[in-house]
């Protein structure tokens, strides 16, 4: 290789910046250029609109016939720009150092966080392509049945990842970090974040938007860790695969904007979901996890707290009385008179700056690494 086509390889493989934004602009093109397209596909599917559900508002009802599963997208880009960063990065390690001495669970272990996100992307379009044929979508059972197959099995796989690719010497310590409690809090994590990003997408670009914020944060996970020592194949999959969605969403929003064109559907929350909860654990930054998706949180919580308190009062009273207007958090604030846009700004806001006080918190290392 001449030495001046050696020295650019090098430059590109080894400057975090470069992967990262090519990544995201990547995702965002492909997503952006392919919007027209995948709308008309949906279009053409019938059965492939949303409709509206009992508890919508009626200001939506207007919205009944929008295609629906546009998380193909999201997923589909991500992953695009995913398989074509990934080549070109390592051809150019290659280039620049020679063969990489990954293992098989290197391999593994680079691919497991991605592996997790797409496994909830199929569950999710089982969901919506029930819904399609008219058969009602995956009983809440049904759904809750999947996470959980699907939580056990990501955390059985990193498990048995962390087992066998330490060395001895290693291996207690790893173990033993992730024992029976990081197991169950993983496990609640994944499921929990799942539901939150699925509960959250109900008004035009919210869910979307607050996941471009979500991508952007992980990019700066990867700016800040790139070339540690302690930054492993998970975080480093982690991080990327976020830049991804991150930018993948962003081109989303130029048709999920109000008034949206496509909704992403299942297909994507419950994936985004999964992948905020599942990103957390595998990048040690847990404690960060409720100030950058503080308003996905704000709404499962709106949601739980609604039903309880509606249970309780029927219970004591015999009539059930509501906290909000409408759950999730959006609705109540739609039936209080606020336009959709008013109500994704501000929620986009108020996570931005949750985000940024954690960012800093995280930072000064007043949020500790966990687990």
């Amino acid at each position: 290789m001449p030495a001046n086509a050696q020295q650019t390889a090098l430059l590109i493989a080894n400057n975090p910046f470069v992967p990262i934004l090519l990544l995201w602009i990547l995702a965002w093109v492909i997503m952006l250029f392919g919007g027209n397209a995948l709308i008309r596909g949906l279009k053409s599917l019938k059965g492939m609109k949303w409709s509206p559900r009992e508890d919508t508002p009626d200001s939506h009802l207007q919205k009944a016939g929008t295609p629906s599963m546009g998380g193909l997208g999201i997923l589909g880009s991500a992953t695009l720009s995913w398989i074509a960063s990934l080549t070109l990065l390592l051809t150019l390690l290659y280039s620049a150092h020679g063969p990489i001495g990954f293992s098989g669970w290197d391999w593994v272990a680079f691919h497991l966080f991605l592996g997790c996100v797409l496994a909830h992307g199929v569950l999710g379009f089982a969901d919506d392509w029930s819904k399609a044929r008219g058969k009602g979508g995956l009983t809440s059972k049904a759904k809750l049945f999947g996470q959980i197959v699907l939580a056990l099995l990501f955390i059985f796989v990193v498990q048995q990842s962390l087992i066998l690719r330490s060395t001895p010497a290693k291996l207690d310590d790893e173990y033993l970090a992730f024992g029976p409690f990081i197991g169950l809090l993983c496990f609640l994590l994944i499921i929990g974040t799942s539901n939150a990003v699925n509960l959250t997408d109900g008004i035009d670009g919210l869910a979307a938007g607050l996941s471009v914020q979500v991508g952007l944060v992980f990019a700066f996970l990867a700016l800040e860790t790139f070339g540690t020592a302690e930054v492993g194949l998970f975080a480093t999959s982690v991080e990327l695969t976020w830049v991804a969605l991150g930018g993948a969403c962003l081109g989303f929003l130029a048709f999920n904007k109000h008034p949206a064109k496509v909704f992403m559907g299942d297909t994507s929350s419950l994936a985004l979901g999964a992948a905020l909860g599942a990103g957390a654990i595998l990048t040690r930054s847990v404690f960060l996890l409720p100030f950058i998706g503080f308003m996905f949180y704000i709404e499962m919580f709106s949601v739980m707290s609604q039903v309880a308190y509606f249970k309780y009062t029927r219970k004591k009273t015999g009539e059930g009385k509501r906290l909000f207007r409408r759950a999730p958090l959006h609705h109540h604030f739609e039936l209080a008179g606020w336009s959709e846009w008013r109500v994704v700004v501000t929620f986009w806001g108020i996570n931005a700056l949750t985000t940024v006080i954690g960012l800093v918190l995280w930072k000064i290392g007043i949020l500790r690494h966990f687990p």
